[in-house]
C-alpha cells in the first residue's frame, strides 16, 4: 500500500477526510490503516471506528467487505483521520499516516493516491485537551453537515509520501454498532456565571500547557471548560435566553454521540455527558477534566457525530439559539464477543451485577485491554491481568488480550534507563525516564504467565523471552542485601488508599508482587534457580513483615539499618494472601482474620486499626482471595453490599467506592467470573490442557451458565440445590476441592 499524508499537515489536533467515489463493484473489499483514529462513512452512513492500535512503528490493518455497502451507481467512502501530535496515555506519539487498496474481484481499483483529500476546517484545532490522558475536546464550526460530504466546502489538500508503518492484522471483531436512543427527562433554563473558578492540576497545566504538549488556554480559539463551567441549569423555566435538555440511557453505554437536529437560525450547541448525577445535574468536571463538545452551526438540517468514542449514561445540551434536537444517540463501539456467554440467576442483584461485569469489559476490550473507556482508553498492566481473564470468561478466548501483549513485545525503549522498564501502558508515550509504574511491570510477568495457561500458546509465549529476561535483570538492580526491593525509581503504585502512602524503602505489597513474579518467569523459561530465588524472597518477606497477625506495609532505613514501621493496611493483607505467602494450610489463623475480620461487612467492628483498601486493586484482591478458598457465600454477600449500587446506578463497575473517578473500569470486568464460580463452582478453563475445573462446592441459588471456550460450549446449570454440568467434546472435566 502507498503511504501518504497531506503536506503541510503535520499539526497538532489535525482532522483530514480521505474519499473516493466507487461504482456498484462485486466482491470488492477495502483495506486500509490510518493514525491516530479514524471514522469510516459510506454514502453518508457510519461503518466503524478505528484502528485496533499498534506499538510504535506499527499498524493494524482495517478490513471490510464492501459489497453491501456499494448500492448506488456511485459510492462515496470517506474516510475521516484524526492526528493528535502530543503525549497521551492512548496512542503512540508518532507521524500520520494513511494507506488503502480497494480490490473488486482480485484487481485494485483504487489506492492510496486515487483518494482525494480534505482538510476539515469546519473543526477549530486550537482547544484544549479533554484529559492529559487523551486528546484534546471536540469543538465544530459548521456551515452545513459533512454527509453526504460536500467537498465544496474544504480546501483540498496535496498528498506526499510518508513511512509505511510495519503491518500487522487486526486480530479482534469489529464492533456490532447498535444504536442507542436517549429518553428527554428535563427541560429548563440556563443562568450564565462567568466568575466560577475550577482549579485543580490538571486545568493549571491547562493554563500553562506544562506537560500537555498542547495548546494553552491563551492559545485557544475556545476555551470550551470556562463555558461549561459558567453555566447553572434551572430546572421548569423557559424565561432565560438559554436553554438546556437532558437526556437519560438506560445504563452507562460507549461509543459516539450521534445528535439530530434542525437548526433554525444560528445556534450554539453545547454537550456535557457523564456516568451519573452529581445533586441531580450533569457535572462536566466530575473526574476533573473535560467531558463536553460544541457546535456552532448555521441554518440546516444536521446529523452530527462525535470524532471521538466516550462513555455516558446521561446527555445535558445547552442550546443558544432556535434548533430542535430530535434525537440524542449513541453508536456503540464495543467488544461484540462478550454476548457469547449466558447467564441467569434467581437473585436480580447479582444478575444486574454479572450483567454490570459485562458492560466493562463490553466497553474496555474493544481493540485493548482498557483501564477506563472515558478519561484515558489506555492498554495498562495490572488492570489488563484481571480483564483478560473476564474475556476469557466472556468470549471464550483472549484475542484482545494477545493484542495488548503483542504491542509490549514489540515495544522498543526510547526513554527509559533500563530495557527491563515497560510502560505502564501501552501504546502510549512517557514523559521521561521516570514517567512508569514499576509494580505493573511485574504484572507484565504474571499476566504473560496467566495468558500461557489459559490459551497454551506457548509460541506466542516465547516472543516475549527477552523481554521477560530484561525485567528480571532490571529489578535485580534494585534488591538490597537481603533480596528485596527498595526505594524503587518511578510511580510504586500499590493502590487508592492509604497504603499508597506506604510505598518509601522496603514497600512489601511490591515484594509480594516479586516473588510472584519470579514464580512466574521461573515457569515461563523453566529456570528452577529462580524458583529458589523466590522462595527465599518469600521467607525473607515473612521474617521481616509478620508480626504474628498481620503483615506490615513497609519498613524504612534508620542509621543504615531497616526499621519495621507500624503502617498495616488491608491492602498489604490482600497481596499476601493472593500472592500465598502464606497459604490457609500453612497459617489458617492468617485466613481467618482477613476472611472473617476485614473486607466489607465485619472490618469496621474487628479491625478497625487496619487501613481500609480500596476497589482498586485491593479489593478486587480481596474477592479473587475468597473464591480461591472457596468462600462463597462472603463473595455473594461483599459483592452484593459493594457493587449492587453500581450495577443499578449505571450498569457498569466502577474504579472506586467513591464518584470522583471512573465509574466504568475494565478489571472490574473479573467479577464475572468470580460470582459465577461461587454460583456454580465454575473455576476456569485451561486450554493448554484442555481442562474445565469444577469446584465441588457452589451455591445452591437457582441459576444456568453458558460459557464459551476456543472449541465448543460448556453449561452448567444449578437447580433446587442440584447441579448439572455439560463438557463439550475435546474437553475433560475436573472436580477441585
Amino acid at each position: 500500500m502507498q503511504a501518504r499524508w497531506a503536506e503541510n499537515k503535520f499539526t497538532k489536533n489535525t482532522e483530514l477526510c480521505f474519499t473516493v467515489t466507487l461504482g456498484n463493484l462485486a466482491d470488492a473489499q477495502l483495506r486500509f490503516i490510518a493514525k491516530d483514529i479514524y471514522n469510516l462513512f459510506i454514502n453518508g452512513e457510519f461503518v466503524q471506528y478505528g484502528p485496533a492500535r499498534a506499538a510504535k512503528g506499527y499498524a493494524r490493518e482495517e478490513k471490510l467487505l464492501l459489497d453491501k455497502y456499494l448500492t448506488k451507481a456511485e459510492n462515496v467512502i470517506c474516510i475521516y483521520v484524526q492526528y493528535n501530535d502530543t503525549k497521551t496515555l492512548c496512542f503512540a506519539w508518532e507521524k500520520p499516516v494513511f494507506a488503502a487498496e480497494i480490490t473488486a474481484g482480485g484487481k485494485t481499483v483504487a489506492q492510496t493516491d486515487d483518494f482525494a483529500c480534505y482538510a476539515m476546517t469546519d473543526k477549530l484545532q486550537k482547544v484544549e485537551r479533554m484529559s492529559f490522558q487523551r486528546g484534546y475536546v471536540e469543538v465544530y464550526q459548521m456551515q452545513k453537515d459533512r454527509e453526504p460530504f460536500d467537498f465544496s466546502a474544504f480546501p483540498k489538500c496535496k498528498l506526499i509520501p510518508v513511512e509505511l508503518p510495519k503491518l500487522l492484522p487486526r486480530n479482534v471483531s469489529m464492533a456490532k454498532h447498535g444504536l442507542v436512543k436517549g429518553e428527554l427527562i428535563e427541560r429548563g433554563g440556563v443562568a450564565i456565571d462567568p466568575t466560577k473558578a475550577w482549579a485543580n492540576d490538571f486545568t493549571r497545566q491547562l493554563d500553562t500547557g506544562k506537560n500537555l504538549f498542547s495548546f494553552t488556554r491563551a492559545e485557544c480559539e475556545c476555551v470550551l471548560s470556562k463555558e461549561l463551567l459558567a453555566f447553572t441549569f434551572i430546572p421548569n423555566r423557559t424565561e432565560e435566553k438559554l436553554r438546556y435538555e437532558k437526556y437519560a440511557f438506560d445504563r452507562t453505554y460507549c461509543g459516539k454521540f450521534r445528535i439530530q437536529i434542525t437548526v433554525n437560525e444560528k445556534t450554539s450547541l453545547w454537550l456535557a455527558y457523564d456516568d451519573i448525577l452529581i445533586d441531580g445535574q450533569v457535572k462536566f468536571n466530575r473526574e476533573q477534566i473535560i467531558h463536553g463538545l460544541k457546535w456552532e452551526l448555521e441554518k440546516g438540517e444536521y446529523l452530527l457525530y462525535s470524532n471521538e468514542v466516550y462513555t455516558a449514561k446521561y446527555l445535558a445540551f445547552v442550546i443558544d439559539g432556535d434548533a430542535e434536537i430530535h434525537g440524542a444517540e449513541m453508536v456503540r463501539v464495543e467488544n461484540p464477543d462478550a454476548e457469547r456467554l449466558q447467564f441467569t440467576c434467581e437473585d436480580k442483584t447479582l444478575q444486574s451485577i454479572v450483567d454490570a461485569a459485562r458492560h466493562s469489559f463490553e466497553h474496555n476490550g474493544y481493540d485493548l485491554l482498557t483501564d477506563c473507556p472515558s478519561r484515558e482508553r489506555a492498554g495498562y498492566l495490572c488492570d489488563g491481568f484481571f480483564a483478560a481473564r473476564a474475556e476469557k470468561f466472556f468470549c471464550g478466548e483472549n484475542l484482545v488480550e494477545k493484542n495488548l501483549l503483542e504491542n509490549y513485545a514489540l515495544f522498543k525503549n526510547e526513554k527509559f534507563v533500563h530495557d527491563g522498564i515497560l510502560p505502564m501502558c501501552y501504546p502510549s508515550e512517557p514523559s521521561d525516564e521516570n514517567d512508569y509504574i514499576p509494580n505493573w511491570v511485574l504484572w507484565y510477568l504474571l499476566e504473560l504467565e496467566d495468558y500461557w495457561l489459559r490459551t497454551g500458546d506457548g509460541a506466542f509465549v516465547e516472543l516475549h523471552k527477552s523481554k521477560v529476561l530484561a525485567v528480571l535483570d532490571y529489578f535485580q538492580t534494585k534488591e538490597n542485601e537481603y533480596g528485596l526491593l527498595e526505594d524503587l525509581d518511578g510511580w510504586v503504585f500499590v493502590e487508592w488508599s492509604k497504603a499508597n502512602d506506604f510505598v518509601d524503602g522496603v514497600n512489601f505489597p511490591s515484594n509480594m508482587c516479586y516473588y510472584s513474579a519470579l514464580k512466574a518467569a521461573a515457569n515461563l523459561l523453566g529456570d528452577g534457580a529462580l524458583y529458589e530465588k523466590a522462595e527465599r524472597l518469600k521467607q525473607t518477606i515473612i521474617r521481616l513483615s509478620y508480626n504474628g497477625e498481620f503483615f506490615v506495609d513497609n519498613a524504612l532505613r534508620e542509621a543504615g539499618k531497616l526499621k519495621l514501621t507500624s503502617n498495616v493496611s488491608e491492602t498489604c493483607q490482600n497481596y499476601a494472601a493472593f500472592f500465598e505467602i502464606f497459604t490457609k494450610a500453612e497459617n489458617p489463623q492468617f485466613y481467618d482474620r482477613l476472611i472473617g475480620g476485614l473486607g466489607c461487612l465485619q472490618r469496621e467492628t474487628h479491625y478497625p486499626e487496619v487501613h481500609v483498601a480500596n476497589m482498586f486493586i485491593g479489593y478486587v484482591l480481596r474477592l479473587s482471595v475468597l473464591v480461591r478458598e472457596r468462600a462463597y457465600e462472603a463473595v455473594l454477600a461483599e459483592s452484593k453490599n459493594r457493587f449492587a449500587d453500581m450495577a443499578r446506578e449505571t450498569g457498569t463497575i466502577w474504579e472506586l467506592f467513591q464518584t470522583n473517578a471512573s465509574c466504568n473500569h475494565g478489571f472490574g470486568a473479573a467479577l464475572g467470573q468470580m460470582l459465577t464460580c461461587a454460583l456454580t463452582g465454575f473455576a476456569g478453563v485451561n486450554e493448554k490442557t484442555g481442562e474445565i475445573y469444577f469446584s465441588k462446592s457452589y451455591q445452591a441459588l437457582n441459576c444456568e451458565v453458558v460459557f464459551p471456550m476456543q472449541k465448543g460450549v460448556g453449561k452448567v446449570t444449578v437447580n433446587a440445590g442440584q447441579r448439572e454440568i455439560d463438557v463439550p467434546p475435546n474437553y475433560r472435566l475436573q472436580m477441585v476441592d
